[in-house]
């Protein structure tokens, strides 16, 4: 991914001071401490590995405190590498002290457990790039968790939370692409559920805003959350470019079907492991809904198939996606025109296919002509549309004479 100077991760351990203490004698527990953090572990986790899971910490915190400026609770973090088996590669909470002061607490898998969970994606993972990336993720929680206790951020807003820390993650970890795990989920079903009720997966959306609008976006929207919820939060944060959540939202609907969102090659080879196990067509741009035929006579075209069972066609849920392809078998000059009423509120790219090339014919209207139709092995009409009551449509081919 291409964002600019990127944090060396190795610049950090330099610095970093490990003290093992003699365990307990009733516990096999020892303890290690850099800068920002207490590590606990047990005996069997291997110094290499304490050290990884450090120097992840510490790019963690060096890349959104020190280079980012977000806030964190000013005592060392306390961080348990948990023995055996874990649920995920990792997790954050909030523990009460004696006073009744809370304070955060960061456990990570052991190296075995990270590193199966690592091999078992669809994307392959190294070890180092998994703790890397696990480490940046569960150090967000802690970011979060202390903007939400002192009012500028909502670490009960599902839209944001694990999809802004799944997101960030692959800042410290630009290698990793691990994001990609999750969000096959959206991918392979990108109208399945409302976008603003997904968790992990759709942290695909917000690599997309960290690439085109940097950081600070994501910050902005974590503030805005503490004084609007969904999608006027996102509202909110993207007035300064003059955007809404839907302009942004659109935007990366095009470039999703116009092969422009970042790591494509890695997004291509997720998308080939997914479709090697389920077959289907994958999901590198998104998975039509209807295929429709172009041979040079006027046709309508108003259900997912021919079939007058099936069902009409209609972005289903808020934010939802649709693809609709058609196939070209004549040189006519094609008019394609989307018909929906206004409280749809339709937006809608289009996208000329010539083999793997991938072509954006244009974003906004609802009417395109494509006067040499047959330089492309088909045309895709990519509609999507904010929280409206309906996203009910029909497509219309017709000559463009």
């Amino acid at each position: 991914m291409t964002r600019g100077a990127r944090l060396v991760a190795g610049a950090l351990f330099a610095s970093l001071l490990i003290a093992l203490l003699a365990p307990a004698a009733a516990s096999d527990t020892l303890r290690a401490e850099s800068t920002h953090f207490v590590i606990t572990h047990e005996s069997e986790a291997s110094p290499g590995y304490v050290a990884l899971v450090t120097r992840g910490l510490e790019t963690a915190y060096e890349t959104f405190v020190t280079q980012a400026g977000f806030a964190t609770f000013p005592a060392r973090v306390d961080v348990r590498i948990l023995p055996g088996e874990m649920d995920g590669m990792g997790a954050e909470y909030l523990d009460e002290d004696e006073d009744g002061q809370l304070f955060p607490v960061i456990e990570i898998a052991s190296r075995q457990a990270m590193l199966a969970a690592a091999e078992s994606m669809w994307l392959a993972v190294s070890l180092e790039d998994a703790v890397l990336s696990t480490t940046a993720h569960e150090f967000f929680h802690v970011v979060q968790d202390y903007a939400s206790l002192y009012g500028h951020g909502d670490i009960e807003e599902v839209a944001f939370v694990e999809p802004h820390a799944t997101a960030v993650q692959e800042i410290v970890a630009p290698r990793a692409d691990d994001y990609l795990d999750a969000a096959v989920d959206f991918l392979a079903a990108p109208d399945a559920m409302p976008f603003l009720d997904r968790g992990y997966d759709a942290g695909l959306f917000w690599v997309y805003v960290l690439d085109r609008y940097g950081l600070d976006a994501v910050r902005r929207v974590m503030t805005e959350s503490a004084v609007a919820d969904g999608a006027r939060a996102i509202d909110r944060a993207f007035a300064p470019f003059g955007l809404t959540f839907l302009d942004v939202w659109a935007k990366f609907a095009a470039a999703w079907a116009s092969g422009n969102l970042p790591d494509p090659a890695a997004l291509a080879e997720t998308s080939h492991a997914w479709r090697a196990q389920n077959g289907g067509p994958g999901f590198v741009t998104p998975p039509p809904c209807a295929v429709a035929r172009w041979d040079g006579q006027a046709v309508k075209i108003e259900r997912t198939t021919e079939d007058e069972r099936a069902e009409p066609l209609r972005v289903e849920t808020p934010y939802g996606i649709d693809a609709v392809a058609i196939r070209v078998h004549a040189s006519d000059a094609l008019r394609i025109t989307v018909r929906a009423a206004a409280s749809a509120g339709l937006r809608v790219a289009w996208v000329g296919r010539r083999g793997e090339r991938l072509d954006l014919l244009g974003i906004g209207p609802l009417e395109i002509t494509v006067s040499q139709p047959n330089r492309y092995d088909e045309v895709r009409v990519v509609l999507t549309r904010g929280e409206t009551p309906s996203g009910r449509y029909t497509l219309e081919l017709s000559p463009a004479s």
